[in-house]
């Protein structure tokens, strides 16, 4: 099981996220907040179950029943999440 690490970006996308999402239904901001620590939690025990990302270099995973993709790359014994994309934003 890899370590999971999350960068500034993945950090302030996902606070940002919960904030949203908390002022309008508290109940589906937990579950959200649930629903991607499970995704992280298979990402940790099987990270290739991703599909290659848009960047190079980089693995992209759908959270389930959400509207976000997890983005992250692995380095030896660690899953960075580099950030959490809204399926409605422009990227990269």
């Amino acid at each position: 099981m890899l370590d999971i690490k999350f960068t500034k970006l993945a950090v302030e996308d996902l606070n940002n996220g919960y904030d949203y999402i908390y002022s309008e239904n508290r109940s589906a901001a937990k579950e959200v907040i649930a629903r991607i620590r499970s995704t992280l939690e298979l990402l940790a025990a099987q990270p290739f179950i991703g599909h290659p990302g848009r960047v190079e270099g980089t693995y992209e995973f759908y959270v389930l029943n959400t509207p976000l993709i997890v983005v992250y790359i692995l380095e030896k014994d660690d899953l960075i999440v580099v950030s959490f994309l809204h399926t409605s934003r422009q990227y990269p």
